[in-house]
């Protein structure tokens, strides 16, 4: 979607909360939505409190809610992999879509093959924060072992380092050739990093009613405000 100055606009993605509260930042909208059925303004309620969700930048340790950018910035100092390098591969890998599954059985964010996860401890690839981690964690390994030489190491990420010791290089797989010239491009210009709200995997239901009152708290006192805090109130969220 473009804005009227011709600038993408990303739709707001929530990842889900975990098992132990079985409850979705998705279902808490919905059932806002359904709760205030008869009021006259659910869609102007409905996206305040999308935009307090999907807004939200937190501290620079991971923490029960965080956003994707945050989650990125924590990889790179972690890793010693660039921001720019990790969310580039992000974009052109999925779109920085957290379910996403590639013919060949690539899962997440940054598509990591099974056998992949398997060695880089990767348990659950479909979770944001733990896909994105095992990526860098991943590329860093590649650029150690390929001296800092960014092509060979993407080319490795891509298709295996195999290949690229085969061929002393970048192979001559047009697929591969593009990813690491996608991946580059998209680096000088910046990707377009969702502002995606991750909930993690182990939040509890304490922890969940905690991040609600502080988005709450910073949405404007208007009159959308004093019907979102009710709604939550006698849905028993807050």
């Amino acid at each position: 979607m473009y804005n009227s100055e011709g600038k993408r606009e990303e739709k707001m993605k929530i990842s889900v909360v975990s098992p132990e509260t079985g409850v979705t930042y998705e279902q808490i909208i919905e059932s806002i939505q359904k709760e205030e059925a008869k009021s006259s303004d659910v869609s102007g309620i409905s996206r305040a409190f999308e935009k307090a969700l999907n807004t939200q930048m937190v501290s620079e340790s991971t923490s029960t809610a965080t956003s994707y950018k945050d989650i990125f910035i924590e990889a790179s100092k972690k890793f010693g992999v660039s921001y720019d390098l990790l969310t580039a591969m992000a974009q052109q890998e999925s779109g920085f879509n957290k379910d996403a599954v590639s013919k060949t059985g690539a899962m997440g964010i940054m598509q990591i093959m099974p056998e992949t996860a398997k060695a880089l401890g990767l348990e659950h690839p479909y979770d944001a924060y733990e896909n994105i981690m095992a990526g860098a964690k991943y590329i860093s390994q590649k650029l150690k072992q390929y001296k800092g030489n960014l092509d060979k190491a993407l080319a490795a990420y891509n298709a295996g380092s195999s290949v690229v010791e085969r061929y002393g290089g970048v192979p001559p797989y047009g697929e591969t050739r593009s990813y690491v010239k996608n991946v580059k491009a998209i680096m000088s210009r910046g990707a377009d990093v969702p502002y995606t709200n991750y909930i993690s995997r182990t939040a509890s239901k304490d922890d969940v009613e905690a991040d609600l009152k502080k988005l709450l708290s910073e949405l404007p006192q208007t009159e959308e405000y004093a019907v979102l805090k009710n709604t939550l109130a006698e849905m028993n969220y807050l």
